[in-house]
C-alpha cells in the first residue's frame, strides 16, 4: 500500500515537472531581446517590460535546468541551463572583488552592486549543480571562489556563522537589507539554511578537506545554534551571539531544513553527523506535521506562539518543501503518516497552486486557498527551484527505492 502511494507521488512529480513546470518556464520566461530570462512574468504569462533581474531568480534557474538535465537527460534542459549560466556570469559577476551583484536592469546593467549573502549562497548552489551536471570546471572554480570570499569577509570567527550583507568591496554593511528585518537581526536562519544547502552541493563536486570542514561546521551551527530543541523549530532571527530576537516560527523553513540537514549528514558520510542530525530532523518534521499542516494538506506559513497569529496567506514554496520533508521523514522512520502527509500536500498544491488553464504555478494564495494574491508567476524570489526540486527529489528517491527493491528481488 505504501509503495502504491509513493508511486502516485512519483507520477505526479513526473507529470508536473515535464508537462507543466519546465515547459512553462521555457515558453514564457525567456528574454529573447535582452538575453537571459525576464525579471517578472504575470499570472497571464505576460513579461513585465522594464523589470529588473534579481540574483536569486537567475541562480535558481541555473540550478533547476542543470539538475533537470542531470536527472532526466534531456539536452533541451542543458541548453536552458547554459543560457542562465552564461547570462549570470556576463552580468552579475564582480570581476574586481569577486562574488555576485544583487540586481541588474532589463538590459543587464548593474543596479545594485551590494553583496547579498543569501544570494551569493545560491550562486554556490547553482554553480555547483551546473558543474555536477556538465563537468564545467570554470563553474566549480567560481563556486569555490565565492565560498572563499564569504569565509574571508563575512564569517564571524568569534561566534561562528555569517553576517547578512556587504558592500561591493565585501565590507560588512549592517544596514544592508538581506534576509534580516533590521540591523539587530545580525544572523538569520534563512541565510544559514541556504548556505548549508550550497555547501552541500559544493561538497558533491569538491570533496576537499576545506570544503568538508566548512560543510561540517555549517551543519553543527544549524543543529546547535539555530534549532530550538525545546520546541523542535528553528529560531528565525538572532543577534550576533545567537540570542533570538523574535519568537515567530516559519513552518516552511522548518520542514525544508528537516530534510536539508539530513542530506548534509549523508553527504558527509560521518556516523557522528548522521546521529546528530537524524533525531533532530525527525522531531522537526513531527512538530511541523502536528502544528503546521492543516487537515486539507496545506502547510501554513508563519506562526507567533505568543499571540497565536497565523500569516493570512500560504505560499507555493512551503507546500513544496513540506512534500519533500514529509517524504524524507517517512523514509527515515517508516511511519506511513508522513507519506500520507506528503501526498496530501502535493494534492493540495496541484489543486490550488498549479494553473491548469494557463500553465505554471501561482505563488501566493489566500489562507483558504480560494484566491490568488500574487500577481506574478515569476519574479525575484518566485522561480522553479522549490517546485522543480520537489519533483526531482521525488523522482530520485523513487528511483533509489525501485533499485533497492529490484536488488532484493534478484
Amino acid at each position: 500500500m505504501q509503495q502504491e502511494k509513493f508511486k502516485k507521488l512519483y507520477q505526479m512529480a513526473v507529470d508536473d515537472l515535464t508537462g507543466n513546470l519546465l515547459p512553462w518556464w521555457m515558453q514564457y520566461s525567456v528574454d529573447e531581446e535582452n538575453g537571459g530570462f525576464y525579471g517578472a512574468v504575470t499570472n497571464d504569462n505576460v513579461p513585465e517590460a522594464g523589470h529588473s533581474k534579481f540574483i536569486t531568480l537567475n541562480e535558481r534557474l541555473i540550478w533547476t535546468f542543470a539538475s533537470a538535465y542531470r536527472i532526466l537527460g534531456d539536452e533541451n534542459y542543458l541548453r536552458y541551463a547554459k543560457r542562465a549560466y552564461d547570462y549570470f556570469l556576463a552580468h552579475f559577476y564582480d570581476r574586481e572583488h569577486g562574488g555576485w551583484y544583487s540586481r541588474v536592469d532589463e538590459k543587464g546593467a548593474v543596479l545594485d552592486d551590494n553583496k547579498y549573502i543569501y544570494g551569493n549562497a545560491f550562486a554556490i548552489y547553482g554553480l555547483s549543480e551546473y558543474c555536477r551536471a556538465t563537468g564545467d570546471q570554470e563553474a566549480l572554480r567560481l563556486a569555490v571562489e565565492t565560498r572563499d570570499c564569504l569565509e574571508k569577509y563575512v564569517y564571524d570567527p568569534e561566534y561562528k556563522g555569517f553576517y547578512e550583507s556587504c558592500r561591493a568591496d565585501w565590507t560588512v554593511n549592517p544596514w544592508g537589507k538581506g534576509m534580516n528585518r533590521s540591523p539587530f537581526d545580525v544572523k538569520t536562519m534563512n541565510t544559514h539554511l541556504h548556505l548549508l544547502e550550497a555547501y552541500t552541493a559544493l561538497c558533491r563536486v569538491d570533496d576537499s578537506a576545506k570544503t568538508r570542514n566548512s560543510l561540517r561546521q555549517q551543519l553543527y551551527v544549524m543543529l546547535n545554534k539555530i534549532v530550538d530543541h525545546d520546541i523542535h523549530h528553528y529560531f528565525y532571527f538572532q543577534d550576533r551571539a545567537w540570542k533570538p530576537t523574535t519568537p515567530e516560527i516559519s513552518f516552511g523553513h522548518d520542514i525544508e531544513g528537516s530534510w536539508l540537514m539530513m542530506e548534509t549528514a549523508e553527504i558527509l558520510g560521518e556516523p557522528e553527523a548522521h546521529r546528530a542530525a537524524r533525531d533532530t530532523c525527525v522531531n522537526i518534521a513531527r512538530a511541523c506535521l502536528e502544528q503546521g499542516q492543516r487537515e486539507d494538506g496545506a502547510m501554513l506559513t508563519e506562526y507567533d506562539p505568543r499571540t497565536g497569529h497565523i500569516t493570512p496567506a500560504i505560499s507555493w514554496w512551503e507546500q513544496n518543501e513540506a512534500v519533500v520533508g514529509f517524504l524524507n521523514a517517512w523514509e527515515v522512520t517508516g511511519e506511513e503518516k508522513y507519506l500520507d502527509a506528503s501526498l496530501q500536500c502535493f494534492d493540495f498544491a496541484d489543486k490550488h497552486f498549479v494553473d491548469h488553464e494557463k500553465g505554471g504555478w501561482f505563488a501566493v494564495l489566500s489562507l483558504d486557498g480560494t484566491q490568488v494574491l500574487s500577481k506574478q508567476k515569476a519574479n525575484g524570489p518566485t522561480c522553479p527551484y522549490h517546485n522543480g526540486r520537489m519533483c526531482m527529489e521525488i523522482i530520485e528517491r523513487y528511483r533509489r527505492h525501485a533499485a533497492a527493491e529490484g536488488a532484493k528481488a534478484e
